[in-house]
């Protein structure tokens, strides 16, 4: 069994945009100790998960309610290099939906743990899955919703 296997059942339709599953039926929510979550190395030219981290709660922002610095803001619609650990949401060889995080999965504690270090990717053309961090291209898309957990999408997305 695959370390990713809850994901089959785990609920991200608001979140994702279109990305179909079901609620969890049973995980922890204890988070994983850091030293067994590896962050990703440093890619010439892709955009930095410490920058991504800066969303947050919906608040008053440079004039407007966004859950978004204005630096992250002007990201919205841009095409972007990002490079992180895949989690794809079934077994097979190659993904076109899947998460990507700027640290690895192990758990749904993982997951949980800091979702602006989750993107939700929708690939032009399928992926093929990896245990190592990878690089894909795409247009960064915030998610502004408040009901949504997540607060990035990356569509079109291309392996780099």
């Amino acid at each position: 069994m695959l370390r990713r296997h809850f994901l089959s059942s785990f609920s991200v339709a608001a979140a994702a945009g279109g990305l179909v599953a079901l609620p969890v039926q049973a995980m922890s929510l204890e988070p994983a100790p850091s030293h067994l979550r590896l962050g990703v190395p440093d890619m010439a030219g892709a955009l930095d998960w410490s920058l991504l981290a800066q969303a947050g709660e919906t608040r008053f922002r440079d004039g407007e309610i966004s859950r978004f610095p204005a630096a992250l803001r002007a990201l919205h619609g841009q095409d972007v290099l990002l490079g992180g650990y895949m989690m794809p949401f079934s077994d097979a060889a190659r993904h076109q939906q899947f998460l990507l995080g700027g640290l690895q999965f192990h758990c749904a504690s993982c997951l949980s743990n800091d979702l602006t270090r989750v993107v939700a990717v929708r690939a032009a053309e399928a992926v093929t899955r990896s245990e190592t961090p990878l690089m894909v291209r795409g247009r960064l898309s915030l998610i502004e919703e408040q009901q949504s957990p997540l607060f990035y999408r990356l569509d079109d997305a291309r392996a780099a």
